[in-house]
């Protein structure tokens, strides 16, 4: 049942992360075609200027207000989506932070029980259960630091000996 479970809720995690994709990628199509459909009409906006520039006996002033309350509304929604977007990608981070604790919390909960089973069968001292208990309430404690950390390291900011000193450090 356990792996049953886990399988299901694996399938669901992906089914969530797949839609939430889904929207952020229709937000983004529907402010590309917005700003494709502004492209004319910043055109337009052009061209009445070169023509104004060219005739400049013109009395009447340079004028484009019809295109302005056109383009408006559509600019109004370009704002409106980028809003969105930046929600939505807050969003993510915040789901993969949760679920980043979520994993970590796992983690030390396994290890923990492991321990607990190696106590009760006397495989290791109280010593040593209290030594390994706390490096791994340390390890969930720092996470996030370690994340970041390891993160770094992807990202070729440091070299694997630094990584490995900033990890130890934060373990000691």
């Amino acid at each position: 049942m356990d792996l049953f479970d886990k399988t299901t809720r694996a399938v669901r995690e992906i089914g969530n992360a797949t839609r939430e994709q889904t929207e952020l990628a229709n937000l983004k199509i529907q402010k590309a075609a917005i700003e494709k459909k502004l492209e004319s009409q910043y055109a337009e906006i052009g061209k009445r200027y070169v023509a104004y520039i060219a005739d400049t006996f013109r009395t009447e002033p340079f004028d484009v207000t019809d295109i302005l309350d056109v383009i408006n509304p559509d600019l109004e929604k370009i704002t409106e989506i980028v809003d969105q977007v930046e929600q939505k990608e807050q969003q993510f981070r915040q789901h993969s932070i949760e679920k980043d604790r979520k994993r970590a919390l796992e983690q030390f909960e396994n290890e923990k029980r492991k321990l607990d089973k190696a106590k009760d069968l006397d495989i290791i001292s109280d010593l040593e259960y209290d030594e390994k208990l706390a490096k791994a309430r340390k390890k969930f404690d720092n996470f996030e630091m370690l994340k970041k950390i390891q993160m770094q390291l992807e990202m070729d900011i440091i070299t694997r000996e630094e990584y490995e000193e900033k990890v130890r450090n934060i373990l000691q």
